[in-house]
């Protein structure tokens, strides 16, 4: 926090005060885990970290923390496909199903915003001790794994949620697909499974 620390606390104390994650409103799971669930896990290290260092956030009960998880338990609604890809819009309030939730009528997601949650998912589950995060993302990407083109190796740019059919079977390394070769190679570091190294290598060669 580039030595910002007392305004890293207060900013810290606005979160808890004033977000709310229980408002009627239809969201991208996939932007919302990487910037949302994902700030509120940095937010959480960092806060602990901090107050172990006995300088600022005495105060801090995990808070950051509790409110990731409120909000990973929301998202978890998106997951429930016969092929285990997300939805790729919720409502916070309302979830999938409900009239009022205006979505949940989608057929298809971006490789990206399939393959992009492990990393936040799989730490939510290690910092609460609820396995099922990161079962529904390890989930979610052993299923675009196996939908690669074996010629190629290589993995479409949009997919039906619902059957696990390519919709856009093109391929490449920008937006729709980039961040889940990115995560790959991301998810063997953090959490150091060779299984996720071995998928980037054979997408890479």
């Amino acid at each position: 926090v580039l030595n910002k620390t007392k305004e890293f606390d207060n900013a810290v104390k606005k979160v808890i005060r004033d977000v709310n994650l229980d408002n009627d409103i239809v969201v991208s799971v996939f932007e919302t885990n990487i910037r949302v669930l994902g700030g509120l896990l940095g937010g959480h290290s960092v806060a602990i970290m901090l107050k172990e260092k006995g300088e600022v956030m005495q105060w801090y009960n995990g808070e950051l923390l509790h409110m990731a998880k409120q909000l990973g338990y929301k998202l978890l609604p998106a997951f429930n496909t016969t092929s285990g890809l997300p939805y790729p819009r919720i409502n916070l309030k309302f979830g999938l199903r409900s009239p009022e939730a205006r979505t949940g009528t989608e057929t298809e997601t971006c490789t990206a915003c399939a393959g992009t949650l492990i990393l936040e998912f799989a730490a939510l589950s290690r910092f609460t001790g609820a396995s099922i995060f990161e079962e529904y993302a390890r989930k979610a990407l052993g299923f675009l794994w196996e939908k690669r083109q074996r010629s190629s190796n290589l993995v479409g740019v949009t997919i039906n949620i619902h059957t696990g059919d390519w919709v856009r079977k093109d391929s490449g390394v920008g937006a729709g697909i980039d961040s889940y070769y990115e995560y790959l190679l991301k998810a063997y570091v953090l959490l150091g499974d060779d299984s996720f190294l071995e998928r980037f290598n054979t997408h890479y060669d």
